[in-house]
Formats: C-alpha cells, structure tokens, sequence
C-alpha cells in the first residue's frame, strides 16, 4: 500500500513536471561594436579547428541578431523576398554559466530564445549517420531552416529562402569574425536527419549548419 502511494505521488510530480510550460529566455540586447567591415571582410576566414570555451549568453544574442534580428520596427538585419521572412534560425550550445545546454529556437521579434530540446551538439548533431565528426565538437552550432510555403507554391519560393539563407549565413560569419572566434559552413550531411534531431517542425527545410567556436589554429 505504501509503495502504491509513492509511486502515485511520483507520478503526479513528473507529470507536473512535464507540463510546466517552457519560458522563453530573453536575450541582452545586442551592441553595436567598433570592428569594421572591411576588417570583417578581410579576417574572415573557413576553419573546422573550433573548441570551447562554451559561448556566454551575450555572444549568443549577437550572433543570433546578426543573422536574423530586428534592426528597425518589423524589419530584419538580412533582407527578405516581399518581407515574408521564411527563415528559422536555432542554436545547439553545449552548457554555460549563463545558459544552459539544450536547442534553441530564436526569435527576433522580442529577442529571445526557446528551448525546444535537451542536449548539445554532441549528443543531439553526433549520432545522425554520416554526420561529420568536427561538427558537433563545437560548443556551438547554429542551424539555418526554412518554411518556403511563406512564400507561396512554386520553385521560386524555394529559391527566395535558400538565397535569403546565405545571405543571414554570411552576416552571421561576418559577426563571428567580429567577436574573436571562428566558424564554417557545413550542409553535406543528412539535413533532413538534423531537422528531426533537432525538434524542428516538419514544415521546415534546412538548408546549412554553421559551428562556431574558439579557432584552435590561426
């Protein structure tokens, strides 16, 4: 009879668990720094040599705005094919001392990020077959997909969104290069296997993966 009991009330405790609702994490606003974009443009170089420390949560928040955030009312760092926006940005972070390890969903309209999964790269990017094995030994890895329906029916929706991703990939290089670290693109994986992985919805396509992290070699 006791152990009936306890087991209830275990139960009840999970189950209370799981449905508290996740809150977003609001991120610190993004700065306007002095590094130029000549020197950007210069410095930026592809390097898969990336290692910790794990990303503090403000060098996260750059990094997503400078992708995809809001740089006037409504209106984003990258342009838009008729302001429809089809892009969704996420990052896989190992843990910090200002954020947790998990999958995080980004949104520019108020800045801040959602958790939509447990794990960091290694553990939610590692086991996908053929995945690439420098990939997820980053402490961060950012994951561009898009919902071209936004955009309407037609190869040319496709075509608007994968052209709208490369040019957020790039802004978000051209910011890693800013802040000191290093970074590459990745899309010859099984890209249908990180959306799964990652929790993303089925709407979605994703088009690259960007690791980011401290170069180990200059």
């Amino acid at each position: 009879m006791i152990r009936a009991v306890a087991v209830a009330m275990l139960a009840t405790v999970l189950s209370a668990q799981e449905a508290e609702p996740v809150k977003p994490v609001r991120l610190p606003a993004p700065t306007v720094g002095s590094f130029s974009l000549d020197k950007a443009l210069k410095e930026r170089v592809s390097t898969r040599e990336l290692g910790g420390p794990a990303l503090d949560v403000k060098v996260i928040s750059q990094l997503l705005w400078s992708a995809q955030g809001e740089n006037r009312p409504n209106k984003r760092t990258v342009p838009s094919a008729r302001a429809k926006y089809p892009l969704e940005l996420y990052v896989v972070v190992v843990k910090s001392d200002t954020l947790a390890e998990g999958v995080y969903k980004y949104s520019p309209k108020d800045h801040s990020i959602m958790k939509v999964k447990d794990g960091g790269p290694d553990t939610i990017l590692g086991p996908i077959k053929g995945m690439q094995p420098w990939i997820p030994k980053a402490p961060a890895v950012f994951i561009f997909s898009g919902v071209a329906s936004r955009l309407g029916d037609g190869p040319a929706a496709s075509d608007y969104t994968f052209w709208e991703s490369g040019a957020a990939v790039q802004s978000l290089l051209l910011q890693v290069t800013a802040n000191g670290l290093g970074a590459t693109v990745a899309s010859g994986v099984d890209l249908e296997a990180v959306r799964a992985a990652a929790g993303m919805g089925e709407d979605e396509k994703v088009s690259v993966l960007v690791p980011v992290g401290k170069p180990s070699k200059k």
